[in-house]
């Protein structure tokens, strides 16, 4: 921002002897000193759309940018990953965001170049709603999917006190609530479920996750983690999948998941950022950290991506988007963990800092 300029007063000590002389030329030497005014600072507004999951770390950190930079107002719309993807496609929109990025299809229906820059860490909750129980549900991926698919059905279930090693559940219904739209965690439960549960690929018939939930004629659709957690937090006996940060804020109780190092783990900060330390080689087309290995890993992590159209029409919007999204990616990075999610790894933030430099403006020349 800006500092404001300081006038500065000049005072001239002139000999009596000089006269009119000196007097005329006071002006002159005031002018040679006297400081440009500096440039005004143009407001600019940000509208982005896009994936829900990374909406409670964004909130905070656009807050906190805007009480710094007042002249950038911000506004996010967390309407899932789908829309944020079209919207950057139909050019409605600064910004999209989305957690698995934009492929080859979708890049080819942009109206140009679409830079796409890493710019959280996270990770899917298997959070779960029954009475007394606040801790101990172990889950491996057979039977999270048997759970999912509704061939378990009780929470009492053998199969589940075997797995759990606890045979004290109640005699409740599971109910079971998923994304009933076209979302990121979707995509990463059932690559996880692809992963670890040869049932559930026979099931689903693919071993090609799925941003559309795989499983029909079963469980309750919600829309966005907003709706997923919102059913969880009202309905006894039931389970489904939501981003850490909104289990998190709600305080739900999540199952641990079964790593690839045969490790029972929550979902936290420190385990989502285990996983992220795998992601060596990053890139939209090799974002995948799905059950990584690691005995305090959390298996089912993800990175949220930003879309930029790489040739910007406005100046000031250009410049605005790139101190906004360096922001993000490095200062906007030490409220992670209490949001949770987990800082970039430094690999990941030089990527995105190199990517947010190929900004351009509308004739292809760098930001000065």
């Amino acid at each position: 921002m800006l500092k404001r300029a300081t006038a500065v007063a000049l005072v001239l000590l002139v000999p009596i002897a000089t006269g009119t002389v000196a007097l005329a030329q006071a002006p002159r030497v005031a002018a040679a000193h006297k400081k440009p005014k500096p440039k005004p600072v143009p407001s600019v507004t940000l509208n982005g759309a896009g994936a829900s999951s990374i909406e409670p770390f964004f909130a905070p950190v656009f807050y906190q940018y805007h009480q710094s930079h007042s002249k950038v107002t911000v506004n996010y719309d967390p309407a899932g990953s789908s829309v944020g993807i079209a919207d950057i496609q139909q050019g409605t929109v600064n910004f999209g965001d989305s957690e698995i990025p934009m492929q080859a299809k979708d890049l080819a229906l942009a109206k140009g170049p679409v830079l796409q820059v890493p710019v959280d860490l996270g990770g899917i909750a298997i959070s779960y709603n029954i009475p007394g129980v606040k801790s101990g549900l172990k889950l491996n991926g057979d039977v999270l999917g048997q759970i999912l698919d509704g061939t378990i059905e009780n929470w009492d279930s053998p199969i589940i006190a075997q797995e759990t090693g606890d045979g004290g559940l109640p005699n409740l219904k599971i109910v079971v609530v998923h994304r009933a739209d076209s979302a990121g965690p979707s995509w990463d439960v059932d690559d996880y479920l692809i992963q670890t549960s040869p049932s559930w690929v026979q099931i689903v018939g693919t071993k090609t996750p799925s941003k559309t939930w795989p499983i029909t004629g079963y469980g309750l659709g919600e829309q966005l983690n907003s709706g997923v957690a919102t059913y969880i937090a009202q309905t006894v006996g039931a389970i489904g999948y939501v981003e850490y940060g909104y289990a998190l804020k709600a305080n739900f109780t999540n199952a641990a998941i079964l790593n690839s190092s045969g490790a029972y783990i929550t979902p936290s900060a420190a385990g989502i950022g285990s996983a992220g330390s795998y992601a060596q080689n990053l890139s939209p087309s090799n974002f995948n950290i799905i059950n990584e290995p690691g005995a305090a890993t959390y298996p089912i992590a993800n990175f949220s991506w930003t879309l930029l159209y790489q040739k910007q029409t406005n100046a000031n919007v250009e410049a605005a988007l790139q101190a906004l999204f360096n922001y993000v990616v490095t200062t906007g990075q030490t409220t992670a963990a209490s949001l949770g999610y987990a800082p970039l790894p430094a690999n990941v933030v030089s990527i995105a800092q190199a990517t947010l430099k190929q900004l351009e403006t509308s004739s292809g020349k760098p930001l000065p």
